[in-house]
């Protein structure tokens, strides 16, 4: 009898929101759409695309836009169809069927995932109770290791690791390929992106799915030295970039003012968020534990509770995304802010 490898059939789909809700804020986009001008530029880009054609295989020009907006070397980029697919390539060419990945918890759920269909083995360190990770004892995870992977700042609790501590990790592991997913740095200002020419066992992920706006348009990247980088290219698919999405992140990611101010805006808007929860939370200790000071574009709230105040969020047409001991929830407009805290009031409330 023909039988599928356990690997698969343990699998469970990635479970997003879905459905129609009057506001959003479960999955860290950006609340700014593009605005008309703009569409109207990429609208004209796309016209001059040769459908009957296959794409740039090295995704040239949305590479050279993406360095020229990071202030990096082109030839350290690799482009993929969004991050996820960059961190499969990463595990199944970069390592090999059971050597050791190391990842923390809580952080980003797909990386065991990528990594046991490469029939990788994963060693998970526990975060500390305030939800930092302990970096001695992540350290210590990788002197045995082959590599490892977190999110800086981190997917689901917002928090941050200094680049003081990246760069100890680092130097202290070398013989560990050190995989820092920094899809949310752009609102956070300690990145690493700058040392990829000087430690050959740093790769650094970003993305243009959050700050940037274009979660529409799969695009990540990998930025490693160039010669990783050449191996890397030589290892994804062909076109793995559809043609469409290359132009519509070149051409966004040249307005560098316009996306400043977006970033600078969502900011102020998660800042404006954290301190109505924060309120919240000193008036409602028995229900809400912890509003963690954020450094991304969403906040994170640990609470008992997290389950019922889902629900009765989602009741009421409002989705943030559920953890078994908090809520993570996005910045959005001041409108869809008000309605978010004026509903969790009620929730809150004693009936």
């Amino acid at each position: 009898m023909f039988r599928l490898p356990e690997k698969l059939t343990k699998l469970k789909p990635y479970d997003p929101i879905t459905g129609s809700y009057a506001v959003r804020l479960d999955a860290n986009e950006s609340y700014f759409d593009l605005p008309q001008v703009l569409k109207a530029k990429i609208a004209d880009q796309i016209e001059q695309i040769s459908f009957n054609r296959y794409p740039d295989p090295v995704a040239t020009e949305v590479i050279e836009a993406f360095a020229d907006y990071y202030d990096i070397a082109p030839d350290c980029v690799t482009a993929g169809n969004g991050s996820d697919e960059i961190i499969t390539l990463l595990l199944g060419t970069f390592m090999a069927k059971g050597q050791t990945l190391v990842t923390v918890s809580p952080d980003f759920s797909m990386y065991g995932v990528y990594a046991s269909l490469s029939e990788i083995n994963v060693v998970t360190v526990q975060k500390k109770e305030n939800l930092q990770i302990d970096m001695d004892a992540l350290i210590s995870a990788c002197q045995k290791a082959n590599a490892v992977v977190f999110s800086n700042p981190c997917n689901p609790t917002s928090l941050g690791i200094p680049r003081s501590e990246v760069i100890r990790l680092i130097e202290s592991a070398p013989d560990c390929m050190i995989i820092v997913d920094e899809a949310y740095m752009d609102f956070w200002d300690e990145s690493v992106l700058d040392l990829v020419t000087k430690y050959e066992n740093l790769v650094v992920l970003r993305t243009c799915s959050k700050a940037i706006g274009l979660a529409a348009a799969r695009m990540g990247f990998a930025v490693m030295d160039p010669y990783k980088t050449g191996l890397l290219r030589a290892a994804k698919s062909p076109y793995n970039c559809d043609a469409i999405s290359q132009k519509i992140c070149a051409t966004v990611l040249r307005e560098k003012q316009i996306l400043q101010h977006c970033r600078d805006e969502i900011i102020v808007q998660t800042q404006r968020l954290y301190t109505a929860a924060v309120e919240l939370a000193q008036r409602y200790p028995d229900l809400l534990e912890t509003v963690y000071a954020p450094r991304t574009n969403f906040i994170f709230i640990k609470t008992a509770y997290a389950k019922e105040i889902f629900e009765q969020l989602q009741a009421a047409g409002i989705a943030v995304r559920c953890f078994p001991h908090g809520l993570r929830i996005c910045a959005g407009t001041r409108r869809e802010q008000t309605l978010l805290i004026s509903e969790l009031e009620q929730i809150l409330q004693p009936k």
